[in-house]
């Protein structure tokens, strides 16, 4: 709330805070120190994971369909950048990034991905996908943006395709659009 409207728009607020701590069990209030001052604040809270090695989709946080505006009126390039896919410090083994994988590709199921790159030193969990049009990119951000996996809040952005060849230059030659690793859609269990 803009500071001008914060007197007038109050009761507003606090109808909005008293309704989130009554019945929302997703957000905790804490108290934080910012530059030496308490602040009352909220915490989004992660789902329980019930496997600690299973990918799962966990539901969407917010609205992504055409019109929305969450959601550009056109896809600009064929290229994504999706963070939070995966926590690198937690992740051990290989089959974790085939699983990351998968995950997307399920979750995109009937998009044109050609490639997919995990960078599994992201801190951020970054996966980079290029899709064989700026359209199949606009449904596969729809589908990923804003979604729950693993208890985390994915987040996607459009990358220029000059930038993602010069990331992955194999990529250039990618143009058979693939599959999961397997017909079992675990990550949509």
């Amino acid at each position: 709330i803009p500071p001008q409207q914060r007197d007038k728009m109050a009761s507003v607020w606090n109808k909005a805070v008293a309704y989130l701590e009554e019945n929302e069990s997703r957000v905790r209030t804490e108290v934080q120190q910012v530059l030496g001052e308490e602040f009352r604040v909220w915490r989004w809270l992660p789902a329980p994971r019930s496997n600690g090695k299973r990918k799962v989709w966990q539901g969407q946080a917010f609205e992504t369909m055409e019109g929305s505006v969450n959601s550009l009126p056109v896809s600009p390039t064929p290229c994504l950048k999706i963070r939070h896919m995966f926590d690198s410090d937690v992740e051990v083994g290989e089959d974790w990034i085939i699983r990351v994988q998968d995950a997307i590709l399920e979750k995109c199921e009937g998009v044109n991905v050609l490639h997919v790159a995990v960078d599994k030193n992201s801190n951020e969990g970054c996966v980079y996908v290029k899709c064989a049009s700026p359209q199949d990119a606009g449904r596969a951000y729809r589908a990923l943006h804003g979604s729950w996996f693993d208890s985390k809040l994915v987040t996607v952005k459009y990358l220029r395709l000059e930038r993602y060849h010069e990331r992955f230059p194999d990529s250039a030659r990618s143009l058979r659009p693939l599959r999961p690793s397997n017909d079992r859609k675990l990550s949509l269990q």
